[in-house]
């Protein structure tokens, strides 16, 4: 193996977009993200052996010392030994359709939401499909949904059945939560899928108020469900999520309501993340984490390890941890 810096998302990952291909979703470090594989893209005239080709291009800058800027700062980048002569796919992000039974405040789509509803998306079946008959899953990586909610996604439970058919062990489903899925349900039963359910509150009034549409109780219904189907007591297979927007549902009472229905739920395991847009406009003006954040953060972690959930730090919490030394 050569070493060198790289991460597992350039050598053998990429992500479904809704009008194109991408390296990776992460756009939340100081280099934004957004490198290539296909602009423009509607579901046609691509194989595998050229999104190869095109990932051979910034294998071998990376193999230079030339790291792109759009990488910089992000923390999947390490220095060590990489399988760079080995082409296999085994980090897959769906997020390819914009269609979705909520309106939340944060997501882009809020900004348009009629057209977003509206947009066509391409069926990614046909490349799955041919990923697997030329035998290039290689099992061991991570199979990511996003969207748009994937529950209403017309080809969702065919594609998941078919990604557990041919080795995929593990699959997480970002959801959120009103729509109920079998598919879900019988992939976490097999112990190869995780759900993460977007709660984003504790109470009725503030999950109107983010999501915008009146499903509080059908979220932790579904919430119960997918949290029963749980056969393994030494490993979690539901989350739900909180992103933190400041202002709107950063108080201790409503993380407290929503640690509280988690543990009612039978829920082992939360995610925490904080709203992208606003952790943009910091960095952009340079601006500090407001103290008040920062000891929220602090808060939940401590009442996580209370209540012995475990917390699943992404992206800008995870930036906003690490910098505070928090876990």
């Amino acid at each position: 193996m050569n070493e060198f810096t790289s991460c597992h998302w350039l050598l053998h990952g990429l992500s479904f977009e809704n009008d194109h291909i991408e390296m990776c979703c992460l756009c939340c470090h100081k280099g934004g993200g957004r490198l290539y594989i296909k602009e423009q893209y509607n579901g046609k005239d691509l194989s595998w052996d050229q999104i190869f080709q095109l990932k051979q291009k910034f294998i071998e800058e990376n193999k230079q010392g030339k790291i792109d800027p759009r990488c910089e700062g992000c923390f999947n980048l390490v220095n060590r030994g990489w399988d760079d002569d080995q082409k296999y796919i085994n980090y897959i992000h769906f997020n390819h359709w914009t269609h979705c039974n909520s309106d939340c405040i944060y997501c882009y789509t809020s900004w348009d939401k009629e057209n977003y509803q509206k947009r066509s998306h391409y069926n990614v079946m046909p490349m799955i499909k041919e990923l697997f008959k030329k035998k290039l899953f290689k099992p061991g990586g991570e199979i990511t949904f996003a969207g748009g909610e994937p529950t209403i996604l017309k080809e969702f439970d065919e594609l998941v059945m078919l990604l557990i058919k041919n080795g995929a062990d593990r699959i997480t489903v970002h959801s959120s939560g009103i729509k109920f899925s079998k598919a879900i349900e019988k992939g976490i039963k097999e112990k190869k899928l995780h759900v993460c359910l977007s709660a984003d509150s504790g109470s009725r009034e503030v999950f109107q108020r983010v999501k915008r549409v009146d499903k509080f109780d059908k979220f932790w219904e579904n919430a119960k469900k997918y949290a029963k189907a749980q056969i393994d007591d030494e490993k979690t297979f539901v989350e739900t999520k909180f992103i933190l927007i400041p202002e709107v549902n950063t108080t201790k009472e409503e993380i407290d309501k929503w640690l509280n229905l988690n543990v009612e739920s039978g829920i082992k395991s939360i995610v925490i993340d904080i709203e992208n847009d606003y952790c943009r406009d910091l960095r952009k003006n340079n601006k500090e984490r407001p103290t008040y954040l920062v000891d929220l953060c602090k808060y939940i972690i401590e009442r996580a390890k209370e209540l012995n959930l475990l917390l699943i730090d992404y992206n800008n919490f995870r930036y906003l941890v690490e910098e505070y030394n928090l876990m």
